[in-house]
């Protein structure tokens, strides 16, 4: 089977008419699978190897994403950053100085009202005691903390695992964003590719930072191995233009439903990290976060995702949007 290359599925695609607003037909536009997707992967692998393009290491990297859809790398993000941004985070429930660019997803400011997108300056009205009581009342993130926390964004930039996201891509990577976690998130199972609108497929990396040692009972991510090989959602057959950012709120279970009888069929593992491990996963990987069995525990974490220049088409997409 022939497939075009990546420049030429970009070719086509900055070809593309658009006007704001305009449904775009995807399906009609390239014919490329990444080569990780392909029938050939595994060749593609051992060839590389054979060649002296990888090391023996990476190319079992490469195996086990091609077969399973992840890597874990230990100890690949040092003390000195996760500590620093822990202290950071800390921080901001004690402090009565209001950081104006920061605010808490999902935190609950109002006991009777539940989480709620929170700026930090209405969280220092309240008292330290308060805030940190609070912060165990609902699972609540933080975007983008790479721009206000230089031990984050120094994690964001870190080479180790951009390295490895390029490796992976077989070209260039970039980190996209940064969500930083306190406590389990208890996410629903998913794929990332039904979050963000990218095309050609694939081109996305999640990255999992333990930003603590992780426990079994604070609801440690799960992922379930080997999901990536799975169909695109039947409903979002328009895909990068349908996904849950754009399909009416009534597909979510038919959505659901699809995720977790994917990860039935292939089992799911918990990722028990070690402070500094990561876990690196593929677009379609079916994952989420496990129940929260002790409440009293924190899951600090740190999650990056990779893209390549060019396959990031949000510009492209019409709404309505179910999330900015």
């Amino acid at each position: 089977m022939s497939f075009d290359t990546f420049e030429e599925a970009l070719q086509k695609i900055s070809a593309l008419q658009h006007e704001p607003g305009q449904s775009l037909n995807w399906k009609s536009v390239a014919n490329h699978t990444a080569w990780f997707d392909r029938p050939d992967a595994l060749q593609h692998v051992a060839d590389k190897e054979k060649s002296g393009e990888v090391s023996y290491e990476d190319a079992r990297a490469l195996e086990k994403w091609v077969s399973d859809g992840y890597i874990v790398i230990e100890g690949a993000v040092p003390d000195v950053d996760v500590d620093e941004v822990n202290s950071f985070i800390d921080n901001l429930l004690i402090t009565d100085v209001a950081n104006e660019n920061i605010t808490l997803l999902g935190y609950t400011l109002d006991k009777e009202k539940g989480g709620a997108a929170v700026p930090h300056r209405d969280l220092v009205a309240l008292s330290p005691e308060q805030r940190q009581e609070n912060a165990r009342l609902s699972p609540w993130r933080i975007h983008e903390l790479w721009t206000q926390c230089d031990a984050a964004s120094r994690i964001y930039k870190n080479e180790r695992l951009n390295n490895m996201a390029s490796l992976i891509f077989d070209r260039a990577s970039y980190p996209r964003s940064t969500i930083n976690f306190y406590l389990g998130s208890q996410q629903e199972l998913h794929q990332d590719m039904a979050v963000f609108h990218v095309y050609p497929g694939n081109y996305l990396i999640g990255a999992w930072v333990a930003l603590e040692d992780i426990s079994a009972e604070s609801g440690p991510l799960r992922f379930a191995p080997g999901t990536h090989t799975s169909v695109q959602y039947p409903g979002f057959e328009n895909h990068p233009q349908a996904n849950l950012r754009t399909c009416n709120l009534d597909e979510y279970s038919g959505y659901y439903k699809f995720t977790n009888d994917e990860a039935g069929k292939a089992g799911v593992k918990q990722f028990i990290a070690k402070k500094g491990d990561v876990l690196l996963w593929h677009g379609m990987l079916v994952h989420g976060g496990s129940p929260v069995i002790n409440p009293e525990l924190t899951r600090k974490s740190m999650v990056i995702h990779y893209l390549v220049d060019g396959v990031d088409q949000t510009d492209k997409i019409a709404g309505p949007f179910n999330w900015g």
